[in-house]
C-alpha cells in the first residue's frame, strides 16, 4: 500500500525532482580507469605512485570525474602523471571491488605513443616492463589487464586489425 502510494507520488513529480530523488536514494558508484600502455617492443608502462604501498608498480590511471568519459579520464590522468600519450585500443578488463562494491575499475589496452615527459608529485618513478617479467607487487587486476592486452596485441595483423581470434 505505502509502496504504491510512493510510486504514484513519484510519477507526478517533475523529471528533475525524480532525478535528484533517484540520486539521493541510489548507491553511489566510483569509476576508476587504468591503461596497459605497450611500446613498440611489447613492454608495458608501469608507475610507482606516491600514495600506493611502497614498492608497488601499477598501471597509469586514476578516478573518472562525475560525467567524464573513460577515454577523457585516462588522457587527464596521464597528463597529471607525467605527460605520457597513449592511443587506446580496447577495454580488456573490468574489476568490481570486493571490499568496496560501489567501486569499479575499467582497464584498457593501448599503444604508448609518448613516454612520460616530467616528474610529478604523484608519480615517483616509471619504467617499461616486459610482460613476462612484471615486478613483484604488481596487483592482480593490473596483471590480468596486462596479460589480456598483450594477448590481444599478438592476435592483431600488422595493420592493427584483429585477426578474428
Amino acid at each position: 500500500m505505502i509502496y504504491r502510494l510512493l510510486l504514484n507520488l513519484y510519477g507526478v513529480l517533475p523529471a528533475r525532482v525524480q532525478e535528484v530523488a533517484e540520486w539521493l536514494l541510489s548507491t553511489k558508484t566510483t569509476a576508476g580507469v587504468c591503461v596497459a600502455a605497450f611500446d613498440t617492443d611489447g613492454r608495458v608502462l608501469l608507475f610507482r605512485h606516491r600514495y600506493h604501498p611502497s614498492g608497488s608498480w601499477r598501471l597509469p590511471g586514476g578516478h573518472a570525474d562525475r560525467g567524464e568519459l573513460p577515454e577523457h579520464a585516462l588522457a587527464r590522468e596521464l597528463a597529471e602523471e607525467g605527460g605520457a600519450l597513449v592511443q587506446l585500443d580496447e577495454l580488456v578488463h573490468v574489476e568490481v571491488s570486493e571490499r568496496w562494491p560501489a567501486r569499479m575499475t575499467m582497464y584498457y589496452a593501448g599503444s604508448l605513443t609518448q613516454l612520460p615527459q616530467r616528474s610529478t608529485a604523484e608519480v615517483t618513478a616509471w619504467q617499461l616492463s616486459r610482460v613476462d617479467a612484471l615486478p613483484p607487487g604488481t596487483p592482480l587486476h593490473h596483471r590480468i589487464a596486462i596479460e589480456r592486452g598483450a594477448a590481444n596485441r599478438r592476435h592483431r595483423k600488422p595493420d592493427g586489425n584483429a585477426t578474428g581470434v
